[in-house]
């Protein structure tokens, strides 16, 4: 009887760690799409307007900055009273 609590006990953890690795696969699919389409955007106005090169620069890192800024962090804390919030 104590082998099926062990049992589901490692199924509910194998699930767990499954849906936890789907949900990173898909932020940082969807973090590569946000900047790729950044970086299109900006690449194609610069082409566009013969701007000079360091403004696209400058214009994409802020733009990523801006998007780490405004996105969640990937690291849930969990609260257990170790100091990191």
């Amino acid at each position: 009887m104590s082998n099926d609590t062990a049992r589901s006990t490692d199924a509910g953890r194998n699930r767990s760690t499954v849906s936890t690795a789907a949900r990173g696969l898909l932020r940082l699919l969807g973090d590569l799409l946000a900047v790729s389409l950044w970086v299109l955007f900006l690449t194609l106005l610069f082409l566009e307007t013969a701007w000079p090169r360091w403004a696209f620069y400058t214009l994409l890192v802020i733009g990523v900055a801006t998007y780490v800024t405004v996105t969640p962090a990937w690291v849930r804390t969990t609260g257990d009273g170790d100091g990191e919030d």
